[in-house]
């Protein structure tokens, strides 16, 4: 084993020299290409890797003329998506100590990269146990032991320094890209830099590869590589306290503003980057938090994932997958490229969200957003019962209710009456035990006795929802929070031909249609007010049936 050798000017980061590369099973891959949208692969000898694919949004770095470029993506079979992510008997992690490790010889990637990274898993850290970004979503999923906890530690960052293998069945280079590794020579090298470093292994510990953008990485014995097929992947080698839980971040598409948006699908033509790294390490972090979700609620590949093979991020990757992928923004201009949707220890960053089975849709937080049923025909005076629930695995201390009509209520069930038929909007406020509030609102169509709603010449069914979450920023006496509005319309049109074989001439059908449009709204209070004031985007169509 060569001497190691530390360089202080990398503010906390040690570099170190390693000898000869540990040995490790090498894997020979099965599936070429993946399916559009499906984001687990399965690699020869049962070894599986858990990947974010590239979008199509992207300008890809041109590989060679032998390569197998990836198709566009397209969002998952709604039958995927509406049966959600499902549990395979395998385990969650209920804590992990997060190592970052820049396999950089060369000393190319810029300090401040080297700073954004370190930051984020450092505040990532010292949030853990909090209902508030979207690392606490993947605390719904479970195994025998327990729920998936937001429980992390922040075992520093290290520059490995030495050189890249010479030689191995890598085939995707690139004149801008020379160098090329392998999944198993990246994974021999952490095996013996860990050692080295005396870091501990373990399902408790999870290891997150860098390389800059001069090197592409690519699967074993196969085309798919950070340059064509994925920004970033997950998997695992070993067992027992030998595991070795791995994410590769290869920033070969982070170059340039361009390709890099081949990793950031959000519908914006420019790059958001908060944090203003020229070196698109905003970009990487919102790889390495899809990547750590999907770790955290599925180590070994074996835990929660849908009958398409996407984990609790792949569902929610990009626009291209949901559209209220990064939704709902807390701050920045789309038109700057500052955009941010998360505050974690007081640094705002661009992630995505997580898919979460509790509210069926994607979400960048786990705060108390809750749900309640209503009566499906209501009637004025008449009693009527509303039943409110967490959202989210958030445990709620308080439920208020307030139902439109100047009256309200506390408690998760209550029963009210309306006086008078009409249109009344009902929200459910709740509060979980961080101090952190929810709200939920819904149109409530009243009526007289005999009358039905949604009836010929009445209004068409429609069912208007908005969800928001904690106060997000108070400035100028206002406070600001971010919502989201979904509203649910249904129309029905029946059609009727003639026929010769039925009794009375005809035949008729009557075809049923959903919407589904969401809108990202911000919602503002002034000092001393009571009412919130709201602004919403234009929706966007989510879903249709019908």
């Amino acid at each position: 084993m060569a001497g190691r050798t530390f360089n202080s000017s990398t503010s906390r980061r040690a570099r170190a020299l390693r000898g000869t590369l540990g040995a490790v099973i090498a894997l020979t891959l099965l599936a070429c290409v993946p399916a559009a949208g499906a984001a687990v692969l399965t690699a020869g000898g049962g070894a599986r890797f858990g990947v974010q694919p590239l979008s199509a949004e992207g300008d890809p770095v041109a590989p060679l003329a032998s390569s197998v470029l990836m198709a566009p993506l397209a969002r998952p079979a709604q039958a995927s998506v509406d049966q959600g992510i499902v549990y395979h008997g395998g385990p969650v992690l209920h804590g992990v100590t997060t190592y970052a490790i820049f396999w950089d010889p060369d000393h190319a990637f810029a300090a401040s990269t080297e700073s954004l990274v370190g930051g984020f898993l450092a505040n990532v850290a010292h949030d853990s146990g909090g209902s508030d970004d979207v690392f606490s979503v993947a605390s719904q999923y479970t195994d025998a032991a327990g729920s998936a906890q937001y429980a992390q530690t922040y075992g520093g960052s290290y520059v490995d320094s030495d050189p890249y293998p010479t030689s191995g069945d890598c085939g995707e280079t690139t004149p801008g890209a020379p160098t090329c590794v392998t999944d198993s020579q990246i994974t021999g090298e952490l095996a013996s830099f860990a050692a080295a470093h005396t870091l501990a292994t373990g399902m408790g510990s999870l290891f997150v590869v860098l390389t800059p953008d001069t090197v592409v990485t690519c699967m074993d014995g196969g085309d798919q590589c950070s340059n064509n097929t994925y920004c970033s992947l997950h998997s695992y080698t070993g067992a027992g306290s030998s595991t070795l839980l791995y994410i590769e971040i290869p920033f070969t598409e982070l170059g340039s503003a361009s390709s890099a948006k081949g990793c950031q699908d959000d519908g914006n033509s420019l790059v958001q980057a908060p944090n203003q790294d020229p070196g698109f390490g905003d970009v990487a972090l919102k790889s390495l938090s899809h990547e750590m979700l999907e770790t955290i609620s599925d180590p070994l590949l074996n835990a929660w994932y849908d009958t398409a093979g996407n984990e609790i991020a792949d569902l929610c990757n990009g626009v291209t997958w949901s559209p209220d992928a990064f939704l709902p923004v807390e701050g920045g201009e789309a038109a700057a490229g500052t955009l941010w949707n998360q505050t974690i220890n007081g640094a705002h960053y661009y992630l995505q969200g997580a898919w979460s089975n509790a509210t069926g849709e994607c979400a960048l937080s786990s705060s108390p957003l809750p749900i309640f049923s209503a009566p499906a025909a209501p009637v004025a005076r008449a009693p009527l019962t509303f039943d409110g629930k967490p959202g989210t695995n958030a445990a709620v201390n308080s439920y208020a209710w307030s139902f439109g009509d100047g009256q309200s209520a506390a408690g998760a069930s209550v029963t009210h009456t309306y006086a008078a038929p009409g249109v009344y909007t009902v929200t459910l406020s709740v509060t979980d035990g961080f101090g952190d509030t929810g709200s939920i609102s819904k149109q409530l169509d009243v009526t007289a006795a005999g009358r039905t709603a949604g009836a010929a010449g009445a209004r068409a069914p429609r069912r208007t929802t908005l969800r928001c979450g904690r106060v997000r920023h108070r400035h100028g006496g206002r406070e600001v929070r971010h919502c989201t509005r979904t509203v649910v319309s249904h129309s029905s049109t029946r059609a009727c031909k003639r026929v010769t074989h039925s009794k009375d001439g005809k035949a008729c059908n009557t075809v049923v249609r959903i919407v589904t449009r969401r809108a990202s709204c911000r919602s503002v209070r002034r000092g001393g007010l009571t009412k919130w004031s709201l602004r919403c985007a234009a929706a966007v169509v989510v879903r249709r049936r019908g």
